[in-house]
């Protein structure tokens, strides 16, 4: 099997890598890479099972970050600063416990390292399977079809990203039986123990993701760390406000 990861590369310098969530992928963080891309060299991933990066046959944290170890060791990407939304955050976390001593420092955005509830994701998957019961030929089609399951227009076309033409109409790009039938061990925590490495967690204000009891938490794990708010955004920070993002990387980097 061929393991190979899809990315894209932008500017000079510094070196960050942006790990994206669940059933996202790399074209989710161009705009984010480009702004960034100003002052550092960024690479964007599609993470296993995503995007256009290799399928496997089970999920793992341990295994995407020795994968993603991997990459970093053939593109001699030297202690770059690793950027992990949501699921790709948690795989930051996983990556630095592995391999402490390759990355400057963490952000980690809208995500800590405990279990989540599960049945959050239960309208993406009952769409997708929605879409997938069907013979759909448009995205409009498509949409129409899960409206009433997945309300936000937005949310919608993020589901609908994942799609790609073929000759039967279209079919799905990321791993999408896997990860539906993985979704207990994409939310659960990841063992790690004491990370030292200088972290930044972003969290959304109208996110429910990182609690007062999660920062509490987070004191017993990380030994150097900050915590910032994103205003008038909820978990998809850089894609709700994505100059305030920006601003808050270039400061804490």
């Amino acid at each position: 099997m061929t393991r190979n990861l899809n990315f894209k590369e932008f500017g000079s310098g510094k070196q960050i890598i942006i790990l994206h969530g669940l059933l996202g992928s790399l074209d989710n963080w161009v705009s984010i890479a480009l702004k960034l891309s100003q002052n550092y060299k960024v690479t964007i991933l599609d993470l296993p099972n995503h995007g256009r990066s290799y399928h496997s046959n089970t999920f793992s944290y341990y295994d995407m970050a020795t994968s993603l170890n991997q990459f970093i060791k053939t593109k001699n990407i030297n202690e770059p600063t690793i950027i992990g939304h949501s699921m790709g955050g948690k795989l930051a976390m996983q990556y630095v416990e592995l391999f402490p001593k390759i990355v400057s420092s963490l952000i980690i955005v809208d995500v800590c390292n405990r279990v989540y509830d599960t049945t959050r994701f239960n309208h993406v998957f009952e769409a997708i399977k929605k879409i997938s019961s069907e013979n759909v030929q448009s995205r409009k089609q498509a949409s129409e079809l899960i409206k009433e399951i997945v309300n936000s227009e937005g949310e919608r076309n993020f589901i609908l990203k994942n799609l790609k033409r073929d000759e039967n109409g279209f079919s799905w790009t990321p791993n999408v039986n896997l990860l539906m039938n993985s979704i207990s061990e994409i939310s659960a925590a990841v063992e790690i123990k004491n990370i030292d490495i200088k972290t930044l967690f972003i969290k959304g204000q109208k996110s429910s993701y990182i609690l007062d009891t999660d920062v509490a938490e987070l004191k017993k794990t990380f030994s150097n760390f900050g915590i910032i708010e994103i205003p008038n955004a909820g978990h998809w920070v850089h894609a709700e406000n994505p100059s305030h993002f920006v601003t808050s990387i270039k400061d804490w980097i």
